[in-house]
Parts: structure tokens; C-alpha cells; sequence
């Protein structure tokens, strides 16, 4: 009102009083407002998680590690749908938080962030963190992610062993609907898949228009499909594999295994309508949204099948009046082109937990000791199940839950922060620590690992990438953009295949083979 002047002097007063209140703190707001309004003791912490404005929003976890340590966590806005690009955006204009997560380790933008200065290295001496040092010690050297034999993250494992990777990507489907649709047996080659999608398609049992598979991220595409051709040919960025060429070179895998089969695989799931054709603009919401309200046929996410529980298992039986696994099976492992079960083989640890280098040395020690507790029994407890006494008890060691079915952070929201904010699931592979999500979506994901440890992992050689990190070398692979890019173009497959190899080439990829040869040549 104060561009009209009409309200007259009470007007001004009363505007010039609420004024006053806001810029004293007197109303208090979210993320932002919370910076402002928190006791000059406590250290602020800004944090970068996934969804974390509502994670943080208030709960007896939160407060008890708050108080503990004396600080209070100022959330900053990230979720699933745009985490990436607002990293990148943030490491832009040097205004990263203090802590921050995501999967960049094996990206170009982690070494430009170190030649930046952007990010805090982790002390070499953790002996004042003896949780924390005894789990980087057991993480596998190729994946701490060293540059001048300094480490700038946390690798957040993920799974205990190379089978466990199978699950990283699934397919949930609709098998209620394939049934409806005469579908008679669940598909175990890519061919019946795409013969149940299609066919679901065609009848659209439930009238709502259903189109193929949707994802929020397509190009996570790429991992589940180039297992078709090659399993090891999937990991790219900064951390793929090499291996020993007919020519006696080792080369990237990327670039000496047959991929054409595989994306000639992809192209026909796409331009047959399987591979839905707006998938490509979806975001992990909408994605599930669209699966859930019977709009896709399927859904590919990562995680594990009991990954979906929380997004998709619970609200499922309000929206269709039915339990989630009646209507929805998770794809098995599906044969590559001779006719063997494959997945995709890579490492163990996916996304890592950052400091910014903006940080003193006060609060980074602040930070490595909740890391620290939060790696310890009674920090990961807390962290994962909250209060002892309230959802379990501790028994020789072990969390024995009151009820094994509990959504925990149902109740306690930070426990989606803290129990993944050093590692991911440890109830994959520690027994102290149950897994609450729900026995049937558990042994699905067991199936698959079963199934996966008598499948043999192909011979590749680790020493390049390392040799690759201690040279410094600025080259990367983008296999889930390139797999997108043949897959919905409309040129030959093979043409765009090799317009690809060729701006590698251009890149640098001959330089970047003969270093690594070198330096194999010159170890003992």
C-alpha cells in the first residue's frame, strides 16, 4: 500500500511495525527463516540433501543429534527431480552448503570443484574419528575417488558385494494388467517383455489410456539394457572399465565390446511405444504418479524393489483398494544376446557426502564427529530407527524392532537423512540392523542377488582408472546420455554409434589410452 500513499499514517505505522517484527525475527519461516532465528550457541550447518526441507522440519531425532553436538542444520532446497542441476548451479557461483550429497565423484564437475578449491579434503589422520576411519578403511580403494592423494568425499556404500549390484536397476510392471491382457507367463527375455508391454498397451484392461514404461530419469536407461551386449560396459563418468584388447592395449570397455545389439535393443523398445516417448521429460514424481494412477505399464527406478515401498507400496492400497504386490511384480534378471542372464556390473558405493571448503576448521571437525557418530552403534540406531525403546529394543548388539513392519520415517522423518547420510542401507549387509521395508518386497530383491551370484563377471583391469586418477586425466564417458541419444534419434543405429566414437576421438581418446599403456608398461 505505501505506492498509493492512501492509507494515510495508521497505515504507515502498522506497516512500519510489521516490518520491524519480520526483520527482527518475530516470524519464523522454513529453511531461510530458520538460519536467522537460531541461538547465537549453536553452530549453523547448511545441508544439502534430498528433500531435507521436510526431512528436517522437526523431530526427536533431529533434537537429540542437534543437541548433541550443539548445532543446528539450516536445510537448503533439493530433491530428487533437480538435486543435480542446483549443485552444479551452486558450485557455479561458489555458494555450495556446508555439507552436501550426490553423485559427482565420477563426473568431471568433482575434479574441476578440487582445481576450484571448492571442496574440503578429508583429513588423512581420522584417528579422532575411529568410526569414520575404520569405514573408509574397508571401502575398496577404486572407489575412494583420490586426486593428488587427497580424498574430497565420502563414498556412501551401497552394497555389500558385485551380485548385489542386480538390483540396482529395476523394472516394476504391471502383471494384474498383463494377465488381464492374456499374458500368461512373467517375461525372462527382453522379447517377452516387450511382448507383455505391448500387449497391455493394446487392451488397456482399466480404460486410462496406458502407455509403456516411464522413469524419472531416462538415462538410467542405459544400465539396464547395454547389460544386453556387455555388463561392464555400463559404468561411465569418470570410474569405467578397461580391458586388454586383441591389439595387446587396454582400452575402455566402452569402446571394444559390440554395444550395437544393445542399442538397436533400445531404439525398438522406444519406437515401439514399450519405452514410453515423454519418459524423456518425466521427473522421479511424475514418473511414479503416472504408475500409480495406472498411466504407465511400468517403471524403472534404482534401489531395489523394496526402494519403492514408501512411494508406491503404501498409497497404492488407498488409491486401488488393493495390496501393491497383488497387482505388481518386479522384472527378473533378463538374458543378453546369448541367451545368459546378465546385469550391470559396477561399483559398490553409489553418491558420496561433500564438505564445502568454505568451511573453518571448527566446523568441519563439527561435521567429521556427527559423521563419525553416526557410523557407530548407538549414532546408527538413532539415526536409522530413532529412540531406543520407542520401535525396538537393542538385544546382544542387534535392533530387534517391536513391529517388523514399521515405517520408520513415518514417524521420525530425519531418520531418511541420517541413516544415509555416510552410507546407504546397512541392513543390506549387517545383520545388527533390520530391514523394515516389508518381508515380500525383501525377497524379491533377494531373488535377484541369488540369481546374480552364479552369473560370471567378465574380465576387466582396475589398475587403469586408478592410473587414470593419479595422471589427472580429463576425459569422461556419458554412456546413459549417449544411450539416450541413439535410442530416441532417428538415424541408423550404427551411424550415431560411430558420430559417437568419433567425438571421442575428438576428445582425446587415443591420447588417453596411450598414457594409460604407459604407465601400465612402467609398474612392476
Amino acid at each position: 500500500w505505501g505506492r498509493s500513499g492512501r492509507k494515510g499514517m495508521r497505515g504507515r505505522i502498522l506497516f512500519l511495525g510489521l516490518m520491524m517484527i519480520l526483520l527482527s525475527g518475530g516470524v519464523i519461516g522454513c529453511a531461510a527463516d530458520k538460519e536467522e532465528t537460531v541461538p547465537d550457541t549453536r553452530m549453523k550447518i547448511t545441508i544439502g540433501v534430498w528433500d531435507a526441507e521436510k526431512a528436517l522440519a522437526g523431530d526427536p531425532v533431529l533434537a537429540a543429534i542437534e543437541e548433541r553436538f550443539n548445532v543446528t542444520f539450516v536445510p537448503v532446497n533439493m530433491t530428487w527431480n533437480d538435486y543435480y542441476e542446483k549443485i552444479e548451479r551452486w558450485a557455479a557461483t561458489d555458494s555450495l552448503p556446508d555439507l552436501f550429497v550426490g553423485d559427482f565423484r565420477n563426473s568431471l564437475h568433482y575434479f574441476q570443484w578440487i582445481q576450484k578449491g571448492l571442496l574440503s579434503a578429508i583429513p588423512k589422520d581420522l584417528s579422532a574419528y575411529p568410526y569414520l576411519q575404520q569405514y573408509i578403511a574397508e571401502l575398496a580403494e577404486e572407489e575412494l575417488s583420490l586426486a593428488d592423494g587427497e580424498m574430497y568425499c565420502i563414498p556412501r556404500l551401497t552394497y555389500p558385494s558385485q551380485a548385489w549390484t542386480s538390483i540396482d536397476r529395476i523394472i516394476a510392471y504391471r502383471w494384474d494388467l498383463a494377465q488381464a491382457a492374456g499374458i500368461t507367463e512373467e517375461p525372462e527375455t527382453w522379447e517377452e517383455f516387450q511382448e507383455m508391454m505391448l500387449a497391455i498397451i493394446r487392451e488397456d484392461p482399466e480404460g486410462t489410456g496406458i502407455q509403456g514404461l516411464t522413469s524419472g530419469s531416462l538415462d538410467q536407461v542405459s544400465g539396464l539394457l547395454l547389460p544386453y551386449a556387455s555388463s561392464i560396459a555400463v559404468a561411465d563418468g569418470t570410474q569405467f572399465f578397461w580391458k586388454l584388447d586383441g591389439d595387446g592395449l587396454y582400452r575402455p570397455v566402452y569402446f571394444t565390446d559390440d554395444l550395437i545389439p544393445a542399442f538397436q535393443l533400445g531404439r525398438e523398445l522406444y519406437t515401439s511405444g514399450v519405452i514410453e516417448q515423454d519418459a524423456v521429460m518425466q521427473t522421479v514424481n511424475s514418473s511414479q504418479d503416472k504408475f500409480l494412477r495406472g498411466e504407465s505399464a511400468a517403471l524403472l527406478y534404482s534401489g531395489g524393489f523394496g526402494g519403492v515401498y514408501g512411494s508406491l507400496g503404501i498409497p497404492w492400497e488407498e488409491y486401488h483398494g488393493r495390496d501393491f504386490l497383488e497387482d505388481v511384480k518386479a522384472l527378473g534378471l533378463m538374458q543378453d544376446k546369448n541367451g545368459n542372464k546378465a546385469y550391470p556390473i559396477w561399483g559398490y558405493a553409489w553418491s558420496e557426502s561433500y564438505i564445502s571448503a568454505k568451511v573453518d576448521d571448527e566446523k568441519r571437525d563439527r561435521i567429521l564427529q556427527i559423521y563419525d557418530y553416526l557410523l557407530s552403534d548407538e549414532g546408527a540406531f538413532l539415526g536409522t530407527y530413532g529412540p531406543e525403546g520407542d520401535l525396538y529394543e537393542v538385544v546382544d548388539g542387534r535392533v530387534e524392532m517391536h513391529d517388523p513392519e514399521v515405517y520408520v520415517a513415518g514417524k521420525y522423518p530425519s531418520c531418511g537423512v541420517f541413516a544415509t547420510l555416510v552410507r546407504w542401507d546397512s541392513s543390506l549387509y549387517d545383520e545388527r540392523f533390520p530391514d523394515t521395508t516389508p518381508s515380500a518386497y525383501k525377497e524379491r530383491n533377494l531373488e535377484l542377488m541369488r540369481e546374480a551370484e552364479t552369473v560370471p563377471i567378465p574380465v576387466y583391469e582396475p589398475r587403469c582408472n586408478s592410473i587414470m586418477k593419479e595422471a589427472q586425466i580429463d576425459f569422461t564417458i556419458q554412456v546413459g546420455g549417449d544411450f539416450v541419444r541413439i535410442m530416441t534419434g532417428s538415424e541408423p543405429v550404427e551411424e550415431m554409434w560411430e558420430e559417437i566414437r568419433q567425438e571421442y576421438e575428438e576428445a582425446g581418446l587415443e591420447d588417453v589410452i596411450r598414457i594409460v599403456n604407459e604407465r601400465m608398461r612402467e609398474e612392476p
